[in-house]
């Protein structure tokens, strides 16, 4: 495994496959599972499961032989918590428990390494797996604990404040305010902000969505399936009729 060009790693080809394999494949639908705890595997499940564990067994037989590597525990992190994203796993909270102990492992592991041997990208990547897995959790006082405990500002760049306000005020389906955080967007996240504006668009995409139902006109373009697991989700009770 190499580092290249601010990405945290290239995979071999082979884990690289496997990897893409078990991610979601739409942002749309990553933030739906993100936001509603809605686990979205969709087919072949005991593939994924294969994998998923073969995945887990590679890592750790790499960070063994490695253990001052920041990047094992980070993947590891990424797998434990997919694995509970996807349904892959009897216990996705058990697998979320393991995915913030590896993300802190990283994160720990981060801070040991000489100054200038990462990229601040790199460095944030497990602080913001913390936050992200915290609102996956629906737990608000243990996100600002690692808020506070990560440095806040100090560490990141006001559009993740941005991003994270927009998303808990989804979660709480207060969507007339989250409208309206997301029109004065880059009042919020700063003038020199590098907020995404994919994620910015996605994100309003499903708060006009749960404003206005599935008449409404969206930004994104999305195939009929997520357009569905979006309705389903944003309106269940309709899901029948």
């Amino acid at each position: 495994m190499e580092e290249k060009e601010g990405l945290l790693m290239y995979l071999p080809h082979e884990l690289r496959q496997d990897f893409h394999y078990l991610s979601l494949r739409s942002s749309l639908l990553e933030e739906i599972s993100l936001l509603y705890g809605r686990p979205l595997a969709a087919g072949d499940r005991i593939g994924r499961i294969c994998r998923c564990r073969r995945l887990v067994r590679d890592f750790l037989a790499a960070w063994q032989c490695q253990p001052d590597q920041p990047e094992y525990p980070y993947l590891l992190g990424v797998l434990l918590e997919r694995a509970g994203q996807l349904a892959l796993t009897d216990q996705p909270g058990r697998a979320y428990d393991q995915a913030e102990q590896y993300y802190d492992r990283a994160r720990k592991l981060l801070q040991r390494q000489p100054p200038g041997s990462y990229s601040r990208q790199q460095y944030l990547r497990p602080l913001l797996a913390l936050l992200r897995l915290s609102l996956r959790r629906r737990q608000e006082e243990r996100f600002y604990a690692w808020w506070d405990h990560c440095g806040g500002l100090r560490r990141f760049h006001r559009d993740v404040q941005a991003l994270f306000q927009v998303r808990w005020l989804i979660v709480k389906e207060d969507y007339d305010r989250a409208a309206f955080q997301l029109r004065d967007l880059h009042g919020l996240a700063g003038r020199k902000s590098a907020f995404s504006p994919v994620r910015a668009r996605i994100l309003s995409d499903i708060v006009t969505a749960a404003l206005h139902g599935p008449g409404a006109a969206l930004k994104g373009t999305y195939g009929p399936y997520v357009r569905q697991v979006l309705w389903d989700v944003l309106f269940p009770e309709k899901r029948d009729k």
